[in-house]
């Protein structure tokens, strides 16, 4: 695939912006026609452009082809690093009229750095996605009589990275966890396979409703939004699939809450749970937290942290707990996160807590991974709030 591509003609490789569609592209040339998977919206690439050729967008289940090109990329990633160490160290072994024999420091200098290249790239693709830690931590809140524990997971992310298995081992570190409840802050699925395939993969989280109050959000996947034009054309989305995933995890007894405020008693304290839908689809609607009491503690559970941006003043909220940035997946010291879902959420707020406003805001790394699979000095994580 990778190659087919780098033969195309260079106007049909030509990279336009940063962040692409989230469709299929169909490249038409006369004799022949090429079907090229658009693997660009979520990690940073950009659409295809083809001056003189007809580009014709179709809504598909096409984006696991990305995983799969992604997969590739890191495949040819270990063979270019690794390949060229061990060349290198074998001429100097075998040949001693070779340069390497020669240059025996450089050489192995030069060895060291591309095994290095290799490590990185096994280890963030293989290795670190597949931890999952628990991150601690300790929130203080006004108006609040008891100590109240909250588990707070996103971007669960069930697809061709995250299947069944995942889930299981997420619901059973929340078990063991003992809340008082669970928040589940959107990008429930990947939206990238057949939505029924990918809801089959949520089914551990009934363990979950059975022992601990659950709500949830919808991210922007579940609307088919990926980033790019996706967030502000309709045409560069695929499936919306909230309607279902909604209806699967309320099946669950999860409380799926879209834009709506609910009371929940804690250890003999009310809190306010407002549950708001998706900012990239266009659908977040404030109004019903007006209703909110001034006198209780008021947290938002929303996927997108770029809500607290919002002019919240008149509102009564306390906390808002978000995912979506997945802690930029790639995280590099001094530089922080490297991938970034947009302009707009300030680097810092990545991940952690921060004040915005006049509220307090909290944002989680996640848990699953989106276009490629990869997470580098950033693992899964499952967030235990103390809130006292």
């Amino acid at each position: 695939g990778t190659f087919f591509f780098l033969g195309l003609p260079s106007e049909a490789r030509r990279w336009q912006g940063f962040r692409g569609a989230y469709d299929s592209i169909q490249i038409h040339r006369t004799l022949c026609t090429w079907h090229i998977t658009d693997f660009g919206n979520r990690f940073g690439f950009g659409r295809i452009k083809a001056p003189n050729y007809k580009l014709k967008y179709k809504h598909s289940y096409t984006l696991d082809t990305m995983q799969r090109f992604f997969d590739l990329l890191i495949t040819i990633g270990i063979i270019i690093t690794a390949l060229p160490a061990v060349i290198l160290l074998y001429h100097q072994k075998k040949d001693s009229k070779s340069w390497e024999y020669g240059h025996k420091k450089i050489t192995a200098t030069i060895s060291v750095l591309l095994f290095l290249g290799t490590a990185i790239l096994v280890y963030g693709s293989f290795i670190e996605p597949h931890f999952l830690i628990t991150n601690q931590v300790s929130i203080n809140l006004e108006n609040l009589d008891q100590k109240i524990t909250i588990v707070l997971v996103a971007d669960l992310q069930v697809g061709p990275y995250r299947h069944i298995d995942s889930i299981n081992r997420i619901v059973n570190r929340i078990l063991s966890l003992k809340p008082d409840m669970v928040l589940i802050a959107g990008d429930n699925v990947d939206n990238s396979l057949p939505i029924e395939k990918e809801l089959l993969n949520l089914n551990p989280l009934k363990k979950l409703t059975e022992q601990i109050p659950t709500f949830a959000v919808h991210g922007n996947h579940e609307y088919g939004i990926g980033g790019g034009k996706s967030v502000i054309d309709s045409k560069y989305r695929i499936a919306n699939v909230s309607k279902e995933t909604k209806e699967k995890m309320e099946s669950f007894g999860i409380h799926y809450l879209v834009n709506e405020l609910e009371t929940i008693s804690v250890r003999g304290q009310d809190i306010d749970i407002f549950g708001g839908d998706s900012v990239w689809a266009g659908n977040l609607d404030w109004q019903m937290l007006k209703n909110a009491s001034s006198t209780t503690p008021t947290i938002v559970l929303i996927h997108n942290p770029v809500a607290a941006l919002d002019n919240l003043s008149e509102y009564p909220l306390d906390l808002m707990l978000a995912g979506h940035t997945h802690g930029g997946q790639i995280r590099l010291p001094f530089i922080g996160p490297v991938g970034r879902v947009d302009e707009i959420i300030p680097a810092e707020w990545y991940q952690g807590l921060h004040d915005a406003n006049n509220f307090k805001l909290f944002v989680t790394s996640g848990t699953g991974e989106s276009g490629t699979r990869a997470r580098l000095f950033n693992p899964p994580e499952v967030v235990l709030l103390t809130i006292f």
